[in-house]
């Protein structure tokens, strides 16, 4: 089959964060700027959207349930239940919000970036310093942070546990765990690189950092940003900047293929579909110049990526594990 390219969304200005879900064969991802949750549905082509009042990312379902999400607005970890039966085309809310965790207190600036579920539920999910011009972000201001579900004798608002796992960070980026759970990978963009930590599946903890690829020393062109890992063992990692997705196999830090995207600020990247044999690019138009956006007009729609011969990780999503 030859690869393919088809753009299955309208723009947004900050696409981020797709996850998609096994179980519902749907494709969930984020508008962080435009404060958006989406939901799309490839065999309808529907596209669904719940509005919050700051920036969302990332958006994790809950596992066990079909209308429960975890979902990062600014430095807040809620719960969010939507009927999406009754959402409509117009902007509104039509959902219930409970507070999990808020991180980052004093700096009031900084807002949650990316993040992902690993297999047992605990959720790991990176912050950054403001950013008031695309790519002029403060550095040294995130952090990379584990949440796991407290125990239900726990008092309070607060239904997760947080702990700091990596700090400072400069942009808390792309997450992704091989099949057996005894390694992650984990970018943090200003470096452009991959890097590689031992990981304890049983404790949840990282040990022993390293690169594993670095975007300079493979003169690949843009940044690293959201990533994810195919059935194979290899990385797909989205190139900001860099009009890419780039495969990569992290144990021998090569570059194995590039796949070009017709925008060039690509920011993450899922496999999905019933198979799990499509990639699916989240992309982003905000900061883009007038001739910028007549050259991509796409820039910011959601891409379908076909025939690339692989499939992503069973399963698919890891979901979420919250205290009810």
């Amino acid at each position: 089959m030859a690869q393919q390219i088809e753009q299955v969304t309208p723009p947004s200005s900050h696409g981020e964060g797709p996850h998609w879900d096994c179980g519902q064969n749907m494709l969930f991802y984020v508008d962080i700027s435009g404060q958006k949750l989406n939901r799309y549905d490839p065999a309808t082509k529907d596209l669904k959207t719940v509005h919050f009042d700051g920036p969302v990312s990332p958006v994790v379902p809950v596992l066990g349930t079909l209308d429960q999400l975890v979902v990062g607005v600014g430095a807040d970890l809620v719960l969010v239940t939507v009927d999406w039966g009754a959402l409509g085309t117009e902007p509104h809310v039509n959902q219930t919000i409970t507070l999990l965790a808020s991180v980052d207190r004093d700096k009031p600036d900084n807002r949650f970036n990316d993040g992902k579920a690993d297999r047992r539920g605990r959720l790991w999910i990176g912050t950054m310093g403001p950013e008031p011009v695309v790519g002029q972000v403060t550095l040294g201001r995130g952090s990379l942070f584990r949440f796991e579900a407290a125990n239900s004798s726990v008092r309070g608002s607060e239904r997760m546990d947080v702990q700091k796992v990596l700090s400072p960070v400069d942009i808390s980026n792309g997450l992704a765990w091989n099949d057996i759970e005894t390694l992650m990978y984990y970018i943090d963009t200003p470096t452009g690189r991959i890097d590689v930590f031992d990981f304890d599946p049983d404790k949840g903890t990282v040990s022993n950092g390293r690169p594993a690829f670095d975007f300079r020393a493979n003169n690949v062109t843009g940044s690293p940003d959201g990533m994810t890992m195919d059935a194979d063992g290899n990385l797909w990692v989205a190139c900001f900047d860099g009009s890419q997705v780039i495969k990569v196999d992290p144990v021998a830090g090569r570059l194995l293929q590039q796949v070009p995207i017709p925008a060039s600020r690509v920011t993450s990247v899922a496999f999905g579909g019933r198979d799990l044999s499509t990639l699916y690019v989240t992309t982003m138009n905000k900061g883009l110049s007038e001739e910028q956006l007549r050259a991509q007009p796409a820039a910011g729609s959601v891409f379908a990526v076909t025939g690339l011969g692989t499939t992503g990780q069973r399963p698919g999503g890891r979901k979420a594990v919250v205290r009810r």
